[in-house]
């Protein structure tokens, strides 16, 4: 029986300098000639998931914008896909402007930010544009910021709303803090099934691999949740199996492990 593993980058795939070593891509084409089906899966806008798909050699599958989106990079379509209401997301632009906080919304393969871009794949936001993004299907925003307390309490406001999900929060170490909103019924465990269900794999024969607390969600849907060393502590308590850090690569690892007990030849 093939299986389904669906992999984390930021933090998981990836070294914390953000290379991914050869023996991790050495084994994931390992998995992938053995006829299982790897995905990458993270929090990341689907042009980055694809980058990230290429540099391991993987490009049928795409699971990105936390789950709010499937997409077949072979028929060139989406599989599945969650959207935001579009008075929400206008009420969050006009709340996010007056609080200085800076915001990023995820539509098709475009992200339209306020107040500065960092790549070609970025459009600059503002009142001038706004009608045309509203008029799209926005799949998640993100909250960045360098005030943190301001983000925090911004938060706290939208958690409030049941027809929004916040995941993907930051944690405190970093320069920025940032938390993500998508549709109430998104998550990356949900899109896991879905696509599991496409492939007609059994649920039983998912494997889910991730290091933060939006990752819980796969993680405990999967058949088998692997958490990397240097994962939160929340997410470490939902995991089957921890192996070792990003750094370390643990993900290669845990697939080697995998492929000798079921019986594949490394």
């Amino acid at each position: 029986m093939k299986y389904l593993i669906a992999i984390d980058s930021d933090g998981t795939l990836r070294h914390s300098d953000g290379n991914i070593s050869d023996k991790t891509k050495k084994i994931i084409k390992k998995v992938v000639e053995c006829g299982n089906t790897v995905v990458i899966c993270t929090a990341r806008p689907r042009y980055y998931t694809l980058k990230v798909s290429n540099e391991v050699g993987l490009n049928e599958y795409l699971i990105s914008s936390n789950g709010t989106e499937i997409y077949d990079n072979i028929n060139k379509k989406n599989i599945y896909s969650t959207y935001l209401p579009e008075e929400e997301c206008k009420i969050i632009y006009q709340e996010t402007k007056k609080l200085g906080l800076r915001v990023m919304f995820v539509s098709e393969n475009t992200e339209y930010v306020t107040m500065f871009t960092r790549n070609d794949s970025q459009i600059l936001l503002d009142d001038n544009n706004l009608d045309i993004l509203l008029k799209k299907e926005i799949k998640q925003i993100m909250i960045i910021s360098k005030e943190k307390e301001l983000v925090k309490k911004y938060k706290s406001s939208i958690e409030q709303k049941s027809n929004l999900c916040v995941v993907d929060s930051s944690r405190e170490d970093k320069e920025e803090l940032w938390f993500s909103v998508i549709s109430s019924n998104s998550s990356k465990g949900n899109s896991l099934k879905v696509l599991a269900e496409y492939l007609n794999i059994p649920i039983k024969n998912t494997i889910a691999i991730g290091n933060d607390n939006n990752d819980i969600s796969m993680i405990d849907i999967a058949g088998i949740g692997v958490a990397v060393e240097n994962s939160t502590d929340q997410l470490k308590k939902h995991a089957d199996y921890i192996t070792k850090s990003n750094d370390e690569d643990g993900v290669a690892d845990y697939l080697i492990a995998f492929l000798n007990n079921t019986n594949n030849n490394y």
